[in-house]
């Protein structure tokens, strides 16, 4: 199965938090609960993890369909990982974006 990078994403106005001694792929209790959705690497793994969790076609297009969908302006106040991933499911066949 693919794994989706930052070369992958629609948008690059992201910011970059980690640092040299930060690890992107350590994931913390809060990280575990909550999306940063202006970080890079969170909404890499958020959107990486989603296609391969869900029903949906394992492409670049599915991961790119999650970045669209959690950018949307419903999706603006929602922050906990399991709200969001519940956000996109039950959008994804609705033609938002």
């Amino acid at each position: 199965m693919v794994n989706y990078t930052e070369e992958d994403l629609l948008h690059h106005d992201y910011i970059n938090t980690t640092t040299n001694a930060d690890n992107p792929d350590y994931i913390a209790i809060r990280d575990r609960e909550r999306v940063s959705k202006r970080e890079r690497y969170e909404v890499v793994y958020f959107c990486d993890a989603f296609v391969k969790k869900y029903d949906v076609p394992k492409t670049k297009e599915s991961f790119q369909k999650v970045e669209k969908l959690i950018r949307l302006p419903q999706a603006s106040a929602i922050v906990m990982r399991d709200k969001l991933n519940a956000f996109v499911a039950e959008n994804w066949n609705k033609g938002l974006v």
